[in-house]
């Protein structure tokens, strides 16, 4: 079993004195006098802490927001803000830069709060249901899967940039250590393919024990979103299986979702991300004034021209819409006194939620899929169908591929319309081989760039020996 490693301990010292991010109020007395045996001992001071779970997931450095906004300044569709420092500039960006570091720090620290659960959960055994007990394994092991996704496509080439997926990864954290400080803390990384594994191995065991929502869509409430359910891990599996190019497992995943008639399209793209709870919403992260109180971490801080306003979007992706394109008359804002500026209207305030997986993927998903599987040369008929789907309620011009490649193009293209500032920019490139083009002021970044991923934080690989720097920094 792997032990934590030593810099991420070093990091989580207050985190290793407790057993969940909620702090005293969640119990009778002070919290950190709890022993887990305390902690654990009811059903109900059981869930609070699992609550501790989501509340680390909303860490301001990594799925408070910021982990989105990094996955698309390294994008072509966000302006180049200077408030991320060299983030989105690639060959600029060195290994003891802050934000690098705050965010891999982040990660770990959910990851840590996940296991530090699942590890007292299993020392106390018999407080809750046989369901209920599973039901949480199935919570905690979707959060970690989650989190390990984006780290291993931040700091990592993509899966398919060795035959075998044999390349670096990242540190495979899964059990907590009684000893930060223990030199056998001290671990290698795993390979891209043990990382895709052990999240593929999460996700099928949250699969099997979680439920779908408790409620219809049409009455959706908070746990059915911003708490994991079944849905959620099989859109986590869906996205997964594309970005290893597993087609036809992408495809079983799209099908189970809508089979599921748990989600559909909302009527309006608007719509989801004003109402979190829609039937378009399968997850996400859950956030309130409290959580995002600052100005210098929520999307809605540095995506609103009301707020900071401190990433605006591209000319380009503005004009990939037509005039009528709802997406571009609804969720786009021109700022009139400089002609050509423009923001996303996706997220407004601090207290907006942010967004995971939405039903609308699953569709594309199943467009991509169904694309790249057809055999011989003509487009797919129902993944045209599909897109036009998602482009009909956006008011958009029905596209009409001809052939296989034009279909693709067609779907990639969508994708990029449809999922701009949710956190894919980036993945979107590197997942399907292709080199991210030059914008603004960002040179192109050739496929197979040592700079197309982020670089090991330098406290990380000074304190530990054995981890191995990303290659070209």
């Amino acid at each position: 079993m792997k032990k934590i490693s030593f810099l991420i301990n070093a990091g989580l010292i207050g985190s290793m004195l407790s057993f969940s991010g909620c702090e005293k109020q969640l119990f009778e007395e002070p919290y950190a006098n709890l022993s887990p045996t305390d902690a654990f001992a009811t059903p109900a001071r059981i869930e609070k802490a699992a609550t501790g779970m989501y509340d680390q997931l909303q860490n301001p450095d990594f799925f408070g927001g910021r982990v989105l906004i990094y996955a698309d300044i390294r994008g072509i569709d966000d302006g180049v803000p200077s408030y991320f420092g060299e983030m989105p500039k690639f060959n600029t960006l060195i290994s003891s830069d802050a934000t690098t570091t705050s965010s891999w720090q982040g990660a770990y620290r959910s990851i840590y709060e996940v296991n530090n659960f699942l590890h007292n959960l299993a020392a106390n055994p018999g407080k809750i249901s046989e369901d209920g007990t599973n039901a949480l394994i199935g919570e905690g092991k979707f959060i970690r899967s989650l989190d390990y996704f984006y780290l291993v496509n931040l700091w990592a080439q993509p899966y398919k940039f060795t035959a075998d997926a044999s390349h670096m990864g990242v540190p495979l954290v899964l059990d907590i250590s009684a000893d930060p400080f223990d030199a056998s803390n001290q671990i290698p990384r795993n390979t891209v393919k043990q990382v895709y594994d052990q999240i593929e191995t999460d996700l099928l065991d949250a699969e099997a024990k979680l439920p779908y929502p408790s409620t219809g869509p049409a009455a959706r409430g908070f746990n059915d979103v911003a708490r994991a359910t079944k849905g959620a891990a099989q859109a986590l599996l869906m996205r997964l299986y594309l970005y290893k190019g597993d087609y036809t497992k992408a495809l079983e995943y799209a099908n189970k979702l809508i089979a599921s008639n748990q989600y559909g399209l909302n009527d309006d793209p608007e719509t989801a991300f004003r109402t979190f709870t829609t039937q378009e919403s399968i997850f996400s992260v859950g956030m309130n004034g409290a959580d995002n109180p600052n100005t210098n971490n929520a999307l809605g801080q540095h995506y609103s021209p009301d707020n900071r306003g401190d990433i605006p979007i591209s000319t380009a992706y503005v004009n990939l819409m037509s005039a009528t394109d709802k997406r571009r008359t609804e969720l786009v804002r021109d700022y009139p006194d400089i002609p050509g500026t423009y923001w996303t209207t996706k997220y407004l305030t601090v207290t907006d939620w942010v967004p995971v997986f939405r039903y609308s993927e699953v569709l594309l998903t199943k467009a991509e899929a169904l694309a790249n599987l057809a055999t011989g040369t003509i487009a797919d008929p129902t993944a045209i169908t599909l897109i036009n789907d998602v482009r009909a309620r956006s008011s958009a011009t029905p596209v009409a591929p001809l052939t296989k490649d034009e279909l693709i193009t067609a779907v990639l293209l969508e994708r990029r319309i449809e999922f701009a500032f949710e956190g894919q920019g980036e993945f979107e490139f590197l997942r399907t081989g292709r080199s991210i083009p030059a914008h603004s002021t960002v040179a192109e970044q050739a496929y197979g760039s040592d700079y197309v991923v982020l670089p090991i934080p330098k406290k990380e690989t000074d304190m530990n020996l054995k981890m191995v720097q990303n290659h070209g920094y």
